[in-house]
């Protein structure tokens, strides 16, 4: 599946996700600010390699006011803590060489979770029908079994992901009982509603 990524120039990769993150901002977003009054709880992967790049949507959504929530990979407790993130120049260089959290940025506790209003998450492949194939580690699917366990009501996060149209593939893709589903994709040409 990498190499359905590794084939798209980094030049294009860049283009691409830029428009699938003004797509997010404009119709998805701007309007959730609008109807909970302001500020929004998002968090999103911060991309690496020849992943979708995210810092456009996380930069844009630090401007409008958001509160904005990034992964660190715990690797030897197979976990990740969400962090709140003031400037994007504060991510270092972490587990697999992974853009995170410094030290000094603040832990977003797990009981809170329940305040998050949007989840962008990574993933190697994606099918119209809010299948995902992620990078093997379980990673964000124990996320969202966190997310559902303080998550007793109210309103349940939108959980999408910015991708490029190569990596949408044809069918479904098999999903196992802890497999979660997204529930929309951005891309430059458009949005998929699952």
């Amino acid at each position: 599946m990498t190499v359905i990524r590794s084939n798209v120039s980094a030049a294009s990769r860049r283009e691409q996700s830029i428009a699938a993150s003004l797509l997010a901002e404009n119709e998805v977003l701007s309007p959730l600010r609008k109807s909970r009054g302001g500020r929004l709880n998002v968090f999103c992967y911060v991309s690496f390699r020849d992943e979708p790049e995210t810092l456009h949507l996380i930069q844009t959504s630090l401007e409008r006011g958001d509160r904005v929530l990034v992964p660190k990979v715990i690797s030897e407790e197979r976990k990740l803590t969400l962090h709140e993130m003031n400037d994007v120049n504060d991510l270092i260089p972490g587990v697999w060489g992974i853009p995170e959290p410094g030290d000094h940025m603040p832990q977003w506790p797990t009981a809170r979770y329940a305040e998050i209003d949007i989840i962008i998450v990574p993933g190697l492949a994606y099918d119209r029908y809010g299948g995902r194939i992620g990078f093997g580690g379980g990673y964000y699917d124990r996320f969202m079994e966190q997310i559902s366990s303080v998550k007793s009501t109210g309103l349940v996060p939108i959980k999408a992901s910015l991708t490029l149209e190569e990596q949408i593939i044809p069918g479904r893709i098999p999903m196992e009982e802890h497999d979660f589903r997204l529930d929309m994709l951005f891309t430059a040409s458009g949005m998929i509603y699952i």
